[in-house]
């Protein structure tokens, strides 16, 4: 009886920690004013909604960064909502006091901020002389947020990394410095130092590409991962949903969403890891339920699953050991109306942001 205890005493603890949720607070770092002027944010409401807001802000140490696509500038704004630069539009009349540094972008469009504090700016070539299927408004031309990623007329870009002073520091394509234009590019990923992930399309196909320094060190493409030819792939019809990178560059988490052959329907979801080197998946996770989604990957090689709560009033994020092992939550209460937040985020820090509109303002988030 008494070896029986001490079975059971580890097994309860193990039980007790897996469902332990941490709830976490939110700590506003970033309020900035919407307004009409040049030195607040610019919000243009279109039937009584804000329809040119980022959905996820780019966070440094002390600014953030917002793409004004209509004027065709960077504004970076401080921690107390105070413009501190402008980068951009060589014709931007700017601010007494404020620096602008010119730069001529064709189009704006994704906005990342790397650990050192650069920007890495989607620099989309001008679709002059294009021909746009009726209906479809010019993505280049579309407000700050408010441009879709998922339109049928692809506008190459370029990536420029320039820092906070205008400084260029190199010109970034498809296949490194001052190459090819990348066709469509879903997400810009900073890592740890100077590494940079980009989710991107070509040809249909799905692609994240490993960068470090401006140079092309890998990529994991859509064709070659190994669950597409496995067995399962005679009983289910498999759609990549999403690929994540260890901010390393150490490994990616791919997740995929398997749907019966028979009646169409969502079976299971399974999250695979990959490395740049060997294309040979190993397996993680299964998921039963739809609504469950990979979410990010920590530097320690947890990664989180997002679970939806409280008919989205709270998130709760399911934290996975490196073997795929549920160990703990952490859950994400908005304070209502639920309505005003937006996107959740995180970063090569593992800080966890939200945005949320209210009062006149656009406010960022950490949650701790």
């Amino acid at each position: 009886m008494r070896l029986l205890y001490l079975i059971l005493i580890p097994s309860l603890f193990l039980t007790c920690l897996r469902f332990r949720v941490d709830n976490l607070k939110d700590e506003i770092l970033f309020r900035i004013p919407l307004g009409g002027t040049s030195d607040t944010w610019e919000g243009v409401v279109v039937n009584q909604v804000l329809t040119n807001v980022p959905m996820t802000v780019p966070v440094g140490s002390n600014v953030v960064a917002l793409a004004d696509t209509k004027q065709s500038i960077i504004k970076l704004f401080d921690r107390n909502g105070r413009l501190e630069a402008t980068i951009g539009n060589p014709d931007f009349k700017s601010l007494s006091g404020i620096p602008h540094y010119p730069f001529r972008f064709g189009g704006l469009g994704i906005v990342a901020i790397t650990e050192d504090g650069d920007l890495v700016i989607q620099n989309r070539i001008s679709s002059k002389g294009m021909e746009l299927p009726p209906g479809q408004e010019s993505l280049y031309k579309s407000y700050s947020g408010n441009f879709s990623t998922s339109g049928t007329t692809i506008l190459p870009s370029f990536l420029v990394q320039i820092s906070q002073k205008g400084v260029v520091k190199f010109m970034l394509g498809a296949s490194g410095k001052n190459s090819e234009p990348f066709r469509y590019i879903e997400a810009l990923i900073p890592g740890e130092g100077e590494r940079l992930f980009v989710y991107q399309r070509i040809a249909e196909e799905m692609r994240l590409s490993y960068f470090e320094e401006g140079e092309l060190k890998g990529n994991i493409k859509e064709s070659s991962l190994s669950v597409f030819k496995s067995n399962d792939a005679k009983d289910y019809d498999i759609t990549l949903d999403k690929i994540l990178p260890h901010p390393e560059g150490e490994y990616v988490l791919a997740s995929f969403s398997y749907f019966s052959k028979k009646d169409k329907r969502f079976k299971f979801r399974r999250i695979y890891r990959y490395s740049f080197m060997d294309s040979e998946a190993v397996f993680m996770k299964e998921i039963q339920d739809p609504s469950e989604i990979l979410f990010s990957i920590r530097s320690n090689n947890e990664f989180y699953i997002w679970e939806t709560e409280d008919q989205g009033n709270s998130i709760r994020l399911q934290v996975h050991d490196s073997e795929g092992n549920h160990v703990n939550n952490k859950r994400l209460p908005f304070a209502p109306p639920r309505g005003q937040w937006r996107e959740t985020y995180t970063d090569s820090d593992d800080n966890i942001y939200s945005v949320r509109i209210r009062s006149g303002a656009l406010e960022v988030y950490r949650w701790i």
